[in-house]
């Protein structure tokens, strides 16, 4: 009897328990998702009374592979140029000098003033080593073993655009003043020189149609040397046009009736005079006194001029010259 009391007892306990929970479901907590985050929170320890308190010391930053510096890359190794030789430079060819006549004179300095170095025959080549600031006269080298100067209208000349002005040009040399004779005491007279014969077996006749032109309008006039040598300058002009120099005129010159060594190479030069010390001139030729009778420049002269052919085209000139420190000459030829 108790036992089918039991049954229906139990029953109704289990309807009153469902209905319990319909009323009550939403009340029922949800199952978590698994996508719900999960929030972490921290826990702080409690420092003590009087600690120190350390701040926290941030971790390094990590860097990343892309912020990592890099290595620079390796140099290649550059090869080392092979030296370049320096180009030779050409060599300018050397300035010469050829003679133009059959003889012209070296001198010492750039002018007719100086003294001989020697002689250079026609076509003669010679080194120029320089020149002088009017650029007419040029210093060559060499002759009799010594550099010396060649007047330029008597030579040509090649390669001289580089030639510089000469550094050691002399000094023009001063002729010697003549200190006063002084009083002699009286001596026997000597004989005057042998008089200059009226005709003279040199002479020949005077050449052209117009015969003998040229005459003496100036000098003779002589300057002081020292009489080591006889230095002619002559001018050959042409009065009629200006005293206007006339050229390839040269003379035969004669000391006490001996021919002197006059060459017919060296003439006058046309167009061109120089001012010397007694005169202007465009012939100028120098002999030692070795080459003249009695070994010096006193004497009694004769003169005359000769044309281009080697003709008579002047009358015979006598003078003399007293004075055997007087070696230098001067005498003006005009044929006009």
């Amino acid at each position: 009897m108790k036992r089918f009391l039991l049954i229906p007892a139990l029953l109704l306990l289990g309807i009153a328990l469902s209905a319990c929970a319909l009323m009550g479901g939403g009340a029922a907590n949800p199952e978590p998702t698994v996508d719900e985050a999960r929030v972490i929170v921290p826990t702080f320890t409690p420092t003590p009374v009087g600690a120190e308190v350390v701040a926290p010391t941030e971790p390094p930053p990590v860097q990343s592979e892309a912020d990592a510096p890099t290595a620079p890359p390796a140099e290649e190794p550059t090869a080392t140029p092979e030296p370049t030789e320096e180009p030779t430079a050409t060599p300018e060819p050397a300035a010469r000098l050829y003679v133009n006549i059959d003889l012209v004179n070296v001198r010492q300095g750039p002018g007719t003033g100086y003294g001989l170095v020697g002689t250079a025959d026609q076509d003669q080549e010679l080194e120029i080593i320089g020149r002088n600031e009017a650029g007419d006269w040029w210093q060559i080298c060499c002759v009799n073993g010594e550099p010396g100067w060649v007047f330029g209208e008597l030579a040509r000349v090649e390669n001289t655009e580089g030639v510089q002005v000469a550094a050691n040009i002399p000094a023009l040399p001063v002729a010697p003043t003549q200190p006063p004779a002084p009083t002699a005491a009286p001596v026997e007279p000597t004989e005057p020189p042998a008089p200059q014969p009226a005709t003279d077996a040199d002479l020949g006749p005077c050449g052209g149609d117009d015969g003998c032109k040229f005459r003496v309008t100036g000098g003779p006039a002589t300057g002081g040397n020292g009489g080591m040598e006889l230095k002619l300058q002559f001018a050959f002009v042409h009065g009629g046009r200006g005293d206007e120099a006339q050229g390839s005129y040269f003379v035969v010159l004669k000391k006490d009736g001996v021919k002197l060594p006059v060459p017919d190479s060296v003439r006058s030069i046309a167009k061109t005079k120089q001012q010397g010390q007694l005169g202007e001139y465009n012939y100028e030729f120098s002999m030692g006194t070795s080459s003249l009778p009695g070994n010096s420049v006193q004497g009694s002269y004769r003169v005359w001029v000769l044309d281009g052919n080697g003709e008579r085209d002047s009358e015979p000139f006598d003078f003399t010259i007293d004075n055997p420190q007087n070696g230098l000459l001067w005498i003006k030829f005009d044929q006009g």
